[in-house]
């Protein structure tokens, strides 16, 4: 009469007998339903759907499961129970609630502990490939959709289809980031870093000097004018790459960080030919000053515990300043420097006289430094012009001075920058001297043991000394010696 079956009557006359010892309210109510779920899953077709699934899903072993595969072996079982339709509709609500213990189950059998291991490195690392890899992996072997998984490692199904079959023969090796293995001849890599000297080198000029006109580099620009310059096409990709490996970033500045200087490829030739040609009677040296630099207490970085914030003490006054006047020999990394309280024409005679009696013997003694206006005042050419003279020179004995000037607004290709970073992060830094004259003292020691470190080590005399310096302390177009900002 009801068109139910009897094991659906039986079900309910069960449960109302639960109802009236538990719940006899509830019989009154004509509104109250008991469900189908709760009526379906009692059925003996959804206990014999229950118990052959988890068989019908280890039987498949594809990555990507088919339902209408799934369903003809489970009609073969039981060809008179539920249609294809409604065995859709069971397996996906049981698959849904069954899903995250048959992944893990899934995971467990495929991947040993070892690769589940690198898989979940590869899923927290930056290389974006080996994330798409390591979630293709760890998805398609837990019966997600393929289609899904697509769409949100934003990849293709033939790409994604090319790691599964590389892993099926060589396992994860067959998936890591390619790459060639082989080691790369010595003349490639010296020619790789030729081409990235040369890169940052062109990073460090306006690129108005070149017809760009914008106030600072894009990629893009940086490609186009790289490739017009050295006739070598080179590609935004590859341009990125070699800034990065130079530790060059997009970064706020403070400061210009690019010479406006209009002769800027004129005198850096200038300066390459004379340093190409130096001869063993000839000098080079990179001249700046130091300071003003008052003695007061000083910040800087240093070790400490996590969660633990280094202090120093501010102060108003200081207890004095000063300024070293710094001049380094590119061809044996020697120092000479004294101090002063002034940068002006004569600190700058000061120290010609000096370097022509500590150079006596040599023939020709080149300046390099910046273009401050005391570096190239009419009184300090009328004293070179003096000094230069064949007689003077015949009489006293002294070498020829010539200036070199660098470009200007250029600090990065000043070298003593170099040096005077790696003092400042070794003596100033974290530092709180009683007086100037300590401070001094301070300083004196660590050039004194720089001197002594390159006389000892001539061949090694690029090294960075102490683990401070910046950058190696020699002439090149890729050194950036000083910070700026």
């Amino acid at each position: 009469m009801l068109e139910l079956q009897e094991t659906t009557i039986r079900f309910y006359i069960n449960e109302f007998r639960i109802l009236e010892k538990e719940r006899p309210d509830k019989l009154h109510d004509f509104s109250f339903f008991i469900g189908k779920d709760k009526v379906t899953k009692e059925s003996p077709w959804h206990k014999n759907l229950v118990a052959v699934l988890p068989i019908l899903l280890a039987e498949e072993k594809g990555p990507v499961v088919i339902g209408a595969r799934i369903w003809r072996k489970y009609h073969a079982c039981y060809p008179s129970e539920f249609s294809k339709p409604r065995f859709y509709s069971h397996f996906k609500r049981w698959f849904e609630g069954n899903e995250s213990q048959l992944s893990a189950k899934r995971l467990m059998e495929k991947f040993t502990p070892e690769e589940l291991t690198t898989l979940k490195q590869w899923r927290k690392s930056n290389d974006r490939r080996l994330w798409q890899v390591a979630v293709t992996l760890m998805t398609v072997y837990t019966f997600h959709s393929f289609h899904k998984l697509a769409d949100r490692i934003e990849s293709t199904h033939a790409t994604m289809l090319k790691w599964l079959r590389n892993y099926e023969k060589k396992g994860l090796e067959g998936v890591s980031r390619p790459g060639n293995k082989k080691p790369i001849p010595k003349e490639r890599q010296e020619a790789i870093e030729r081409k990235m000297d040369d890169v940052i080198h062109l990073v460090r000029q306006s690129p108005k000097l070149h017809g760009i006109d914008k106030t600072s580099w894009t990629i893009m620009d940086l490609a186009y004018v790289f490739g017009k310059i050295h006739k070598t096409p080179i590609s935004h990709s590859q341009m990125s790459i070699y800034l990065k490996k130079r530790g060059i970033r997009y970064k706020r500045s403070r400061q210009v960080l690019v010479s406006s200087d209009s002769k800027f490829r004129e005198k850096f030739a200038e300066l390459q030919r004379i340093l190409k040609n130096l001869g063993e009677k000839e000098r080079f040296f990179s001249i700046d000053e130091y300071g003003p630099k008052s003695v007061r207490p000083k910040g800087g970085r240093q070790l400490v515990f996590k969660g633990e914030l280094p202090v120093y003490r501010k102060v108003d006054k200081s207890k004095g300043w000063f300024i070293c006047t710094c001049a380094l020999e590119l061809a044996t990394n020697q120092l000479t420097w004294f101090y002063s309280r002034k940068k002006d024409t004569d600190e700058m005679i000061k120290l010609i006289d000096g370097l022509t009696l500590e150079y006596q013997q040599q023939e020709r003694l080149y300046l390099s430094w910046d273009a401050a206006s005391w570096h190239n005042s009419q009184q300090l050419r009328d004293y070179l012009a003096e000094i230069n003279e064949p007689d003077y020179r015949a009489k006293l004995k002294t070498p020829e001075i010539v200036l070199v000037p660098l470009p200007s607004k250029a600090p990065q290709l000043n070298v003593i920058e170099s040096v005077f970073s790696g003092m400042s992060k070794s003596v100033i830094h974290n530092s709180d001297y009683d007086s100037v004259e300590e401070c001094m003292d301070a300083i004196d020691r660590y050039f004194n043991r720089r001197n002594a470190h390159f006389k000892k080590n001539p061949k090694h005399a690029g090294d960075k000394i102490w683990g401070k310096e910046k950058v190696k302390p020699v002439f090149n177009k890729a050194n950036i010696c000083r910070q700026i900002g």
